[in-house]
């Protein structure tokens, strides 16, 4: 970013922040001691947020800070071995002091980061130097969410739909998520999140969308940090069940249940403690029963399988999750604390989007299965096992100095099969191939009374879908296993003027791959003569490889507080190794890789530890300054990187295993990690304590995405084959404005509006952009830099949660008491896509003339792609909660409603309309095809030549009908729920 660019930036921060009169008039005072003892805290901190200004106790505890200006603060105060306490909402008048007593308790281990506070919550810590927002228990509680990215996705800068979440711009696989420290992504996967967790599970969501510190690291989007909840000394106990089926053929019912649990307390009281949890959701979806205007396509819900777990057992319906977390707590003695943890999540669905595995994947397309509807139990089902497993250990040394010690295991394994069944069969006696073939009997195009005697008649093609028993054409298995070490010490200075932390970490991977397509391919065919054919065949092609790959980190941060300005200057050292698997396959002279890619990773790396590593350096600053009274103007600066996927770098590399079909992929060791330098600079404005206002500017530059190149190479057989590279040669950038403002009314209201702007370009959507220029032109040269495929330039979002927690109801209205109302709306640009132009009508097979279906292709100018943006999305949530007295606790009946309003928002968009194709309900005792055929002629139902015209059915049809289900966003869902806490 230029120096232009962040001057002109800090101009409109700035003028926002307009400053008021200089005169400050008020003051605060007051005693801070040990309850106790009685006697007095002497040199503990106090600062009022947001401001310049602060002091510190005397040697009798008293403390006085002048010159604030009218208005309410917050004040924090701290102490080397007490918990930090902040009060909220304190009140200052012109000429007059306003007095605060403090009483300081000692702070157990492991709440030395954690505040007390006093008063009603601040809406935004005004001092913080990036963008972060924290989800509590409480709001998690209050808002209808099953899973982490539905609690994160109402939040400014976050956008999710069907394909994954994508925050401030970023890919969706750009997402770091951390769970109580440990990285939880299934490296292998690509889909951002790895280890599944429950609502009811989560303590705290920390959301961080530019600015994260050095500790985390293989992230170039946001950071998703997440604390799951821990037991008491109190035993606690709680459940709930909700569902939207109640018998009927009802529209807003996807045959879903939902089933939580949890239990807490003690097992030694002030020694052991333990929680568990578990969470069960199951649902058919909103696809599960398909319409359209041909009265005979329908599909009756099948049964999931899987070929690693029991279906009849673990996969109910069409889209199952369990997840369950069990966590012990030992506290030795004071200073002391261990934690260890162990939480496991299964997913069985036939949603593709689990194994995004590459940038070849379609970006936006959502993982319905449409091609197989009329025979669904033959599609891809995926079933995705994660565990985690850790220890930590704490402790305080002394009343400056606490480190932490992390063990931990994530092991991650997904398989894709053709619903349960074995990867080949033993013996191929049919044709497996999905294909769409006329039914019987077949639809005469024509009118057959009408045709000379020596005119062949034609048959209509099938109906696009695949009918024929073939199964899914792709079989995958891999597994993932990183054990982690970490370890982090923080030592900081009595009067918290200077923090240092300073850590790392080392992690084991082992990776295994097995990818094949069209497994059938080679297996045994029995001949007439009863034996059978042998073939050493891996299918149509392969990729299976399994590498152990290193990774280790160093990293520090140094946080200095002088006068209100709040600095934190820290880098993170990252080193890498490819592992032993490539390290051999280099020195090998059969290894088929070109000669100078060979060069190039030898001078890239330096041998250690017996492999060869490559390392980077990612510096970070973020710096906080008030400019006004509770006015804070914040920048962040920041590197951060993100390795390739590990199909870029292994795919193919053994000569002897390798996929030999045309112009295969071919690994590349040299491959560097994709880069993302972020800017930000913005304000926070604490207007009242219960208003507040942020306004933030952020811009993002992202080096060395993945491309595609053609090398040519020498196979095992000595054939000069050509093969696909990826390599390093791609940009993007984001860059964009975010507003938000809070308000809070009494203990009656608190609402939030965000909204942003922003535009994400590049040369490339996927790699697979350039693969397809690869293909086509021969060469990959792009210039253009265009939206990507991703980019949502507009993003508005209000919520509102209303609530009384009184026995007296509200204006005397029955039922209007102990109530919680969350309403939120979300409105947003639609989806990205390139346009097509209008050539003409095809030639009428019957008169000659050219009346036929309108022809539309897509435009040839690259400049063009992904220029246009598709209808805008606008919904409406609802969740609305009812307390009942019942026994020693409450009975809470809850009724949530997603897509309050059914609107129907395009997903799959119609190049033509920018909009999903429209639905068609055909008029009741009407001819299907008649009366699709009475639409010819209106543009709203026109399509471009690759997809399907239902309107012009003849020999020359083929794929399926524009009728996908999941071309909209789900409509409206009603679901009711019951829960008990005890």
């Amino acid at each position: 970013m230029t120096l232009s660019r962040l001057g002109a930036l800090a101009l409109v921060l700035l003028a926002l922040a307009a400053s008021g009169p200089a005169a400050a008039q008020g003051a605060i005072a007051g005693t801070v001691v040990d309850p106790d003892s009685g006697f007095p805290i002497i040199n503990a901190s106090i600062f009022v947020l947001g401001t310049t200004r602060g002091a510190a106790s005397d040697l009798d505890g008293n403390y006085r800070i002048e010159g604030l200006r009218a208005g309410d603060y917050t004040v924090r105060v701290s102490y080397v071995g007490y918990a930090t306490k902040e009060f909220t909402g304190i009140n200052v008048q012109n000429g007059q002091t306003t007095q605060l007593d403090v009483e300081m308790e000692e702070a157990l281990l492991g709440s030395e980061n954690e505040v007390v506070v006093i008063g009603e919550a601040p809406l935004i810590d005004v001092e913080r130097a990036e963008s972060a927002y924290t989800i509590s228990e409480e709001q998690i509680d209050a808002r209808p969410v099953r899973d982490v990215q539905d609690v994160i996705s109402n939040q400014a800068g976050v956008t999710q739909d069907p394909t994954g979440l994508y925050i401030r711009g970023g890919r969706a696989t750009e997402t770091g998520y951390v769970v109580d420290g440990v990285s939880a992504k299934d490296p292998l996967a690509g889909t951002g999140f790895g280890l599944d967790l429950g609502a009811n599970a989560l303590r705290e969501v920390e959301v961080v969308t530019t600015g994260a510190d050095a500790s985390v690291g293989d992230a170039t989007s946001g950071v998703v940090s997440i604390r799951t909840r821990e037991g008491t000394d109190s035993f606690e106990a709680a459940a709930s069940i909700q569902r939207d089926d109640f018998g009927g053929d009802w529209g807003s019912s996807f045959n879903e249940d939902n089933i939580e649990a949890s239990i807490a307390g003690p097992i030694w009281p002030g020694k052991i403690r333990f929680f568990a949890s578990g969470q069960g959701t199951f649902g058919d979806g909103f696809e599960r029963t398909l319409t359209t205007p041909d009265s005979s396509f329908s599909s009756v819900p099948g049964q999931v399988n899987s070929s690693i777990v029991d279906g009849d057992v673990w996969a109910p319906r069409r889209g199952n999750r369990w997840n369950g977390l069990g966590k012990l707590v030992f506290l030795p003695r004071g200073g002391m604390k261990l934690v260890g943890s162990y939480q496991r999540s299964l997913a069985v669905n036939q949603n593709t989007r689990m194994l995004r595995i590459t940038g070849n994947d379609a970006v936006v397309a959502p993982g319905f299965q449409y091609n197989f509807a009329l025979q669904p139990d033959q599609a891809n089902t995926y079933t995705q096992d994660a565990n985690l497993a850790y220890l930590l250990f704490t402790h305080a040394v002394g009343r400056q100095s606490i480190y932490e010690l992390q063990v931990s295991r994530l092991f991650t394994r997904l398989r894709a099969d053709a619903n349960g069944r074995d990867w080949r069969p033993d013996n191929v006696d049919s044709e497996l191939d999905p294909f769409s073939i006329p039914g019987f009997p077949g639809s005469v195009f024509g009118d057959p009374t009408n045709v000379p005697a020596d005119t062949a008649l034609f048959v209509l093609p099938g109906p696009g879908f695949f009918n024929n028993g073939g199964v899914a054409t792709d079989w995958h298995d891999h597994f993932a296993e990183q054990v982690t070490a970490r370890g982090e010490f923080t030592h900081f200075t009595a009067s918290e003027a200077y923090e240092l932390t300073a850590g790392g970490e080392v992690t084991l991977n082992d990776y295994q791959w097995i990818d094949i397509s069209r497994p059938w391919v080679g297996a045994p065919i029995q001949l007439p003569d009863g034996t059978f054919t042998q073939s050493n065949r891996l299918g149509q092609s392969s990729d299976i490889w399994r590498v152990k790959p290193r990774r280790a980190s160093l990293y520090s941060t140094h946080r200095f507080r002088y006068n209100g300005l709040i600095a934190s200057v820290g880098a993170r050292f990252e080193g890498w190794a490819a592992g032993k698997y490539v390290d051999d396959l280099v020195a090998d002279s059969a290894f088929t890789i070109p000669v100078a890619l060979r060069e190039q990773y030898l001078d890239e790396t330096t041998s250690l530890f017996g492999l060869r590593w490559k390392a980077r350096l990612l510096p970070k600053l973020n710096v906080s300054f008030p400019i006004r009274d509770n006015q804070v103007l914040f920048f962040s600066y920041g590197h951060s990187m993100r390795l390739p996927h590990p199909t870029y770098v292994y795919t193919n590399l053994d000569p002897f295993y390798q996929d030999r079909s045309f112009f295969s992929d071919l690994g590349n060791p040299t491959l560097d990690p994709e880069i993302d330098i972020a800017y930000e600079l913005g304000v926070r404005n604490q207007i009242t304590a219960n208003d507040a206002l942020n306004v933030t500017a952020f811009w993002r530059d992202k080096f060395d995405f993945i491309t595609v190149a053609s090398v040519s190479i020498a196979d095992a057989t000595g054939r000069e084959t050509s093969r696909a590279l990826r390599v390093n040669g791609d940009f993007a950038r984001v860059r964009g404005v975010e507003v938000s403002y809070t308000k809070r009314v009494s203990d009656w209201f608190i609402g939030q509006f965000s909204g942003s702007y922003s535009r994400a370009t590049g040369l490339s959507s996927t790699n697979n952009d350039a693969l397809q220029d690869l293909i086509q032109d021969g060469n990959t040269d792009n210039t253009f830099e265009t939206p990507l495929a991703w980019d949502r330039p507009l993003d508005l979002k209000i919520s509102g949660t209303f609530r009384r927690d009184a026995d007296t109801p509200l204006l005397g209205i029955p039922g209007l008491n102990r109530y919680r109302v969350f309403l939120q709306t979300t409105f947003r640009s639609g989806q990205r896509y390139t346009p097509v132009e209008f050539l003409g009508n095809e030639v009428n097979p019957f008169t000659g003339e050219r009346d036929w279906r309108p022809i539309y292709e897509t435009v040839d100018d690259p400049a063009l792609r992904f220029s246009e943006v598709g209808k805008p999305w606008w919904y409406f949530d609802l969740r609305v909660e009812r307390k009942l007295g019942l026994g020693a606790s409450d009975l809470n009946l809850s009724l949530e409603v997603e897509n309050l309003f059914n609107q129907r928002n395009s997903v799959i968009i119609n190049p033509v309309t920018g909009e999903a194709y429209p639905e068609i309900e055909v008029p009741e005792g009407q001819d299907p095809r008649a009366y699709l055929e009475s639409l010819r002629g209106d543009a709203r139902y026109d399509v471009p030549g690759f997809l399907r015209d239902p309107r012009y059915e003849d020999p020359n049809s083929s794929g399926v009908p524009p009728f996908n289900p999941a071309r909209f966003l789900a409509p409206r869902h009603i679901v009711f729920g019951l829960s008990y806490k005890f």
